[in-house]
């Protein structure tokens, strides 16, 4: 049995139209076996099928239906896992358009293939090209827009804000991010949980403590977030409501656990929700509906003018009978188990508290030594030198999640440095792309002159038998070698890697 881990549903502006739409999943498609897979003269094209040069596993089964003007298209893709060949993912992507506007249906769902009483390692984030079409077009839920970038909240914007957070029409999960009292930064970067969660939530992030105190005298201190915290604020939110069905996690937990754990611990809730409240868009079930009927009307015809018999005429009539119960089953059926998973839900919140955060499989390693290995063999655009591995086994840093998280999103600045490369020719600034997947605040490019007259050889590390400087960097936490740690690396352009000569201790300058 499949179990559903993303689920997401939305309406694209008719600026955008349906072409342009299935443009965006076939490039997706095609971009993932061009450069992950490796294929590079590798083709998709909807109404080309079966599609060829797949890989063995791998399927992908396409339809299109016409009625009356409307349009819509069905992609349900399957592959197996990268890491585990006992499980078997699927997207299932529909696509509806009319003469006003075109809507989205997206859900990954992961099942096994095997009988192995295991616990599956699955790590679940919006697909790219949510945040494509997220980007390019005007993507709205019900009556909002919806964004793969955080919304940053000043004062002079706080009554459209409150005003959203308790309309009733507000279908999605809202984020809130607050500073520090002092006017640090939350240490959840609020461009990489607004980039997962695409599609399903929309992330707030306070410009500053004071808009902070606002939000807290409107809504009172227990249904408020302050102080480096981060709450999720579910849709029909109100000032009457049990404060912990709104999940708060205190600054203070977010430092203890990590960013990356408390980060992945909402994602989870969300994706959670998002799954199992996920309702099909009736408007593209009914233009797929009205096509097959037809198509078996038309089938049938042709079979009985050929002199066979088809005992599918009965099938036909009793559709033709039972299609208003149909439909009012399915939606009777949504709505219980809608109404038992929310039941579910709420019992769960309101027993448990804020610090009850379980770090997820995906993102615990017991030390830096161990988030080092897991990239090794995990990050396929990453090349790790002995003296990475070296200086990991020398590192005391408390929180090695964010190095193993720091690590996966250099392997995706990889890739996207990759593909962009290979699409145009060029594969643009490095620095963008390190922003662009929320590193931006943390790196740096360049040591100072000084610090490199003087500690220069201890930034040299061995690669293609040279000694290289290796200045670009991220920084993780502040302070001594227990709550700071460093990653240095550089680009490796004719390879199209990252290569990483250093994790772990934070390496000398000026300061030092």
């Amino acid at each position: 049995m499949a179990r559903l881990l993303y689920a997401c549903r939305f309406e694209v502006s008719s600026g955008t139209g349906f072409d342009e739409i299935i443009d965006a999943y076939q490039d997706w498609i095609q971009e993932h076996y061009r450069i992950r897979r490796k294929i590079p003269g590798f083709e998709f094209r909807i109404e080309q099928t079966p599609v060829s040069q797949l890989p063995v596993g791998h399927q992908i089964l396409t339809d299109t239906f016409v009625l009356d003007g409307a349009r819509a298209a069905t992609i349900d893709w399957y592959f197996p896992d990268d890491n585990d060949s006992s499980l078997r993912w699927n997207n299932s992507i529909r696509v509806g358009a009319d003469t006003s506007l075109c809507s989205v249906d997206h859900t990954i769902s992961v099942e096994s293939i095997d009988y192995r009483v295991s616990p599956s390692q699955v790590m679940i984030s919006a697909p790219q090209v949510i945040r494509t079409l997220c980007e390019r077009s005007r993507v709205t839920v019900g009556q909002m827009r919806i964004l793969a970038a955080p919304y940053r909240l000043n004062a002079s914007e706080l009554d459209e804000f409150l005003k959203l957070l308790r309309s009733p029409l507000r279908k999605l999960p809202l984020i809130f991010l607050s500073p520090y009292a002092n006017g640090d930064k939350n240490l959840i970067d609020p461009i990489t949980i607004a980039s997962r969660l695409a599609g399903v939530s929309i992330v707030v992030e306070a410009s500053d403590p004071e808009v902070t105190w606002e939000v807290s005298n409107t809504l009172g201190r227990s249904l408020s977030c302050f102080d480096g915290g981060a709450r999720i604020y579910w849709p029909g939110f109100d000032v009457g409501d049990e404060p912990r069905f709104h999940p708060l996690y205190l600054g203070t937990k977010i430092e203890l656990l990590g960013p990356s754990i408390v980060s992945r611990a909402i994602e989870r809730t969300v994706f959670g929700v998002a799954a199992f409240r996920f309702v099909p868009d009736s408007r593209i079930s009914a233009i797929i509906d009205t096509v097959q009927h037809e198509r078996r009307i038309d089938r049938l015809e042709r079979q009985n003018s050929s002199g066979g018999q088809n005992w599918e005429e009965y099938a036909i009539q009793l559709d033709a009978e039972l299609e208003s119960t149909r439909a009012e089953l399915s939606s009777l059926k949504a709505e219980n188990e809608n109404l038992k998973n929310n039941q579910v839900f709420a019992f769960s919140q309101l027993s448990s508290s804020e610090t009850d955060v379980v770090p997820d499989s995906n993102t615990v390693v017991e030390n830096v030594t161990a988030a080092v290995e897991r990239a090794t063999s995990e990050c396929q655009e990453l090349v790790i030198l002995p003296s990475a591995v070296e200086s990991a086994k020398d590192s005391p840093f408390g929180r090695p999640a964010d190095v193993w998280e720091a690590l996966n999103e250099l392997n995706e600045v990889a890739r996207e440095w990759s593909q962009r490369k290979r699409s145009s020719g060029n594969g643009g600034d490095l620095r963008q792309h390190l922003t662009s997947r929320g590193l931006g605040r943390r790196c740096a490019m360049h040591i100072s002159k000084t610090t490199k007259s003087k500690h220069g050889n201890r930034y040299k590390f061995e690669y293609k038998n040279q000694k290289q400087f290796f200045e670009p960097h991220i920084t993780l936490g502040s302070g001594d070698a227990n709550s700071c740690a460093s990653i240095h690396f550089i680009l490796d352009e004719e390879l199209e890697k990252i290569v990483i000569g250093h994790v772990g201790r934070h390496l000398p300058n000026t300061k030092t």
